[in-house]
């Protein structure tokens, strides 16, 4: 039976991908769930920064609502999604200006059921993801805090008065819902940025 079914997962390329992110999801989390339960630190890359959350960290605050962001500041970038229904995992970019703010290699999920959370540096922005693990009902609100993504300014600039830059931009959000369904382009999924 279970091998039917994998079957007619493969046979549609929607299917496959959702079963790639949720097996790439599964890996990761089953290693640094070997890592933080095995040594209790946070894995570490090769500047010594944290790669995955350490489960035993608090959640850092918001953060403080500036303008004006200075070289050497830890910027926060706040993603909000007005509406999330029955959500099991999601992905989105950060399209980011690499000569105004560097990845920091840390990030937090702000919904307690999605707290497998990861992201890749590509050359031109960062791909955020995020699941939940095992059989479970998606995860459904209003105005949703979803997540937040640090990052150091490389120099001085200034944000727009809603708390934006036209320097990073949130693009191809996607989610896949508890039934495997899988819906690309969501709308009215938000950034904003303050300071931590």
């Amino acid at each position: 039976m279970m091998i039917q079914a994998i079957k007619k997962i493969m046979q549609n390329k929607k299917h496959r991908n959702i079963a790639v992110l949720c097996l790439l999801c599964v890996t990761v989390v089953g290693f640094s769930m070997w890592v933080f339960l095995g040594n209790n630190n946070p894995v570490k890359d090769e500047n010594n920064s944290d790669v995955l959350v350490d489960m035993n960290e608090p959640q850092v605050p918001l953060g403080n609502i500036a303008t004006t962001i200075s070289a050497g500041d830890t910027v926060v970038i706040n993603v909000y999604a007005a509406e999330m229904d029955d959500v099991y995992g999601y992905q989105f970019n950060i399209n980011f200006d690499r000569d105004f703010i560097e990845y920091k290699k840390r990030l937090y999920s702000d919904i307690d059921e999605i707290l497998t959370i990861f992201a890749t540096d590509k050359e031109w922005y960062l791909l955020v993801g995020a699941t939940m693990i095992g059989d479970a009902k998606g995860y459904s609100g209003q105005d949703v805090p979803v997540c937040r993504v640090e990052f150091i300014a490389l120099t001085d600039f200034e944000l727009n008065p809603d708390l934006t830059s036209d320097h990073i931009a949130l693009s191809d959000v996607n989610i896949v819902k508890s039934d495997l369904q899988y819906l690309e382009n969501i709308d009215g999924w938000t950034a904003s940025v303050t300071l931590q």
